[in-house]
């Protein structure tokens, strides 16, 4: 897998992402999540790029884009993801986003379906659930008193985030994940997930997913117990026609934790909308 990092300005922010694969094939979008980047997606590269245009983004506040910037909202991300998809000239993309990503993903589902040709719904949801809002406001409110500045990273909580948000916690079976995800959360800032988080606490999109008509695909992670397969079930019987999936020894992060199983649950999907 081998791929070149490219900046685009797009609605006044340098959008840092990635395109591999063919040109003209069908492209296919991954969104990553809270806290990551599009390495996180590394692991789909050579799976999809054979058949498809695969672009990867960094999400503003993330990866090396906007680090320092102002706030934003989950329609800014959406329209930074049409406004890319404009810039390389397609009309239409397949859009595969976790967490963060996923949340965008109804987004575009929402404001922009004519240009969406499918939607994977992954370890996600369209709010935060009330339990869970006075919390995420707390913690907020303490990293902005802190003493962290735009450059403090996530490095120190890495080892913390991924016992919570991984199925397996033994970093023996597969040294290589845990290694590329403390190389991102050690480059992601406690500013920018602020700022992803005081747009998700801004979104309420679970009471319109009638609205949404896009073929989608909820994916949940069978032991994700951040975003858990009975919260998801509410977008596979809310969103018209959506399938369902959970993929097995998986947490919060099914395509880093279960590579090979989340990439043919994709393809099986994917193949299954021109039949």
């Amino acid at each position: 897998m081998s791929s070149s990092n490219k900046t685009q300005t797009i609605n006044g922010v340098p959008i840092n992402f990635t395109l591999d694969g063919p040109t003209g094939a069908p492209l296919i979008t991954f969104a990553h999540a809270l806290s990551l980047n599009l390495r996180s997606f590394d692991n789909q590269i050579d799976a999809f790029k054979d058949q498809y245009r695969v672009l990867r983004l960094d999400l503003r506040g993330h990866g090396k884009t906007d680090r320092d910037g102002g706030s934003f909202s989950m329609e800014d991300l959406a329209d930074d993801v049409v406004g890319l998809w404009d810039h390389i000239g397609v009309e239409k993309s397949h859009f595969v986003g976790s967490s963060l990503g996923a949340m965008v993903g109804l987004a575009v589902a929402l404001d922009h379906a004519d240009r969406l040709s499918s939607l994977t719904f992954m370890a996600s949801q369209g709010a935060l659930p009330p339990e869970r809002i006075g919390v995420s406001r707390a913690n907020i409110a303490a990293m902005r008193a802190s003493d962290a500045t735009a450059q403090t990273t996530m490095a120190n909580e890495a080892d913390a985030l991924m016992d919570r948000l991984l199925f397996d916690h033994d970093e023996s079976t597969n040294p290589a994940r845990f290694t590329l995800l403390r190389q991102i959360l050690g480059d992601t800032t406690l500013f920018g997930q602020a700022r992803a988080y005081e747009a998700i606490l801004a979104m309420n999109y679970d009471n319109r997913l009638d609205e949404i008509y896009t073929p989608t695909l909820v994916l949940a992670g069978a032991q994700d117990n951040s975003t858990t397969p009975e919260r998801m079930q509410m977008y596979k019987d809310g969103i018209t026609g959506a399938q369902m999936e959970l993929l097995q020894d998986a947490g919060h992060f099914p395509n880093l934790e279960q590579p090979n199983a989340f990439n043919a649950t994709l393809k099986t999907f994917l193949n299954g909308l021109s039949n």
